[in-house]
């Protein structure tokens, strides 16, 4: 996504005996300023884009690079590779988390958390609904992304062979953790590779009220399949645009792994304010975290190279339903309000608008508001 997530590749990819990800840098008109060109090794086996930061870079980088004429997309794996934010309950910083599951849970109403009623526990509300922890009745359509989990596990059996790195400082943060019981006792274990699910927001935000907003949203919208371990700024944006090549044939969604390495902590440990805990930069995670982007990385691609005439050349074909929450790959999702398409694949450059009148049809089931987004 930026500088040093891209640079550890840059610098230690030549280690891996698979060639300098750094032989050709090829310009394509699109991508960020910052970042104009796609990096592959000699053969073009292997190549990496930097999509800069945030939802809109990395959807406008992303939208660039499937729609360049110089690239053939179509059987390509792509690795979504960033640090993040760490939930304690799950994952510690230097953990290298692979989702099913993206959510988009910042789209929603938000109402001054200092004005909040009592009994509430969250200002965020679901777009349509009067009260937290309901189901939106207005969709987007990128609220939600559901993976390829079986890629998901065959990538996950692959980064476990990492040596992941840890380092001192991070171990003392960690220990800080330790005072708040069971509740947080993934916190203060070692680094290690682990299956969770991601979260994506804009704002970078900090402290347990919000950590545990975001939480209960990712169960809720994933109808409870999901468990938020990651935080991140750029997920769903370039799952969006992969969606939409893949109904185009650009790409194969089924062939997408999100990988996010934990920097920083979401939440404080119990000694500490959420302001002292996000504007500290005694967490000592960074370094490790992306390190450890690399460490587990480096291995799922090693391992998609050695297998690609016998696994990876056909893909490993996924078991669960694999897409966005509209259904625009095809099938029925197992979260929100079923298909728009009756579990028919969405059709290319479909023009007459019937499915902005069907998702407006379904809003109207919720009443004026769904209707008017009030």
């Amino acid at each position: 996504m930026w500088t040093p997530e891209a640079a550890v590749w840059h610098t230690r990819f030549p280690s891996s005996g698979l060639g300098n990800l750094t032989s050709r840098a090829i310009p394509i008109p699109g991508l960020s300023m910052l970042f104009p060109h796609l990096l592959c090794t000699a053969s073009h086996s292997v190549c990496q884009v930097t999509v800069g930061e945030g939802e809109i870079n990395s959807a406008a980088s992303a939208t660039a690079l499937l729609l360049s004429p110089l690239l053939d997309l179509s059987r390509t794996y792509f690795l979504v590779a960033g640090i993040a934010g760490v939930n304690p309950r799950h994952a510690t910083i230097g953990s290298v988390a692979l989702a099913r599951f993206a959510v988009q849970v910042a789209l929603q109403y938000e109402i001054d958390a200092r004005s909040l009623p009592p009994d509430w526990p969250t200002g965020y509300i679901a777009y349509g609904r009067e009260y937290p922890l309901q189901y939106p009745c207005i969709t987007y359509g990128t609220e939600v992304f559901e993976l390829n989990a079986a890629l998901r596990d065959a990538a996950f059996a692959l980064a476990a062979a990492a040596s992941l790195r840890d380092d001192d400082e991070p171990r003392r943060y960690r220990a800080t953790y330790a005072a708040a019981g069971p509740a947080y006792g993934m916190a203060v274990r070692p680094p290690a590779v682990v299956r969770c699910d991601s979260a994506t927001s804009d704002v970078y935000y900090s402290g347990v009220r919000l950590a545990q907003a975001f939480e209960n949203t990712t169960a809720l919208w994933t109808n409870q399949s999901g468990v938020y371990c990651m935080s991140a700024q750029e997920d769903n944006a370039l799952l969006e645009v992969l969606v939409r090549g893949a109904v185009h044939g650009l790409v194969d969604f089924a062939r997408v792994i999100a990988m996010r390495a934990g920097s920083n902590f979401d939440r404080p440990p119990p000694d500490r304010s959420d302001w002292e805990h996000l504007t500290g930069t005694n967490q000592n995670g960074f370094h490790i975290a992306i390190d450890n982007l690399f460490n587990a990385g480096i291995q799922i691609v090693k391992g998609i190279l050695t297998a690609w005439d016998c696994t990876y050349d056909k893909g490993i074909a996924p078991t669960n339903y694999v897409g966005d929450i509209f259904g625009s790959l095809g099938g029925h999702p197992d979260f929100g309000f079923g298909s728009i398409t009756d579990g028919k694949r969405v059709e290319p450059a479909r023009n007459d608008g019937q499915l902005a009148q069907v998702e407006m049809q379904r809003r109207a089931r919720f009443g004026t508001r769904a209707l008017m987004k009030a």
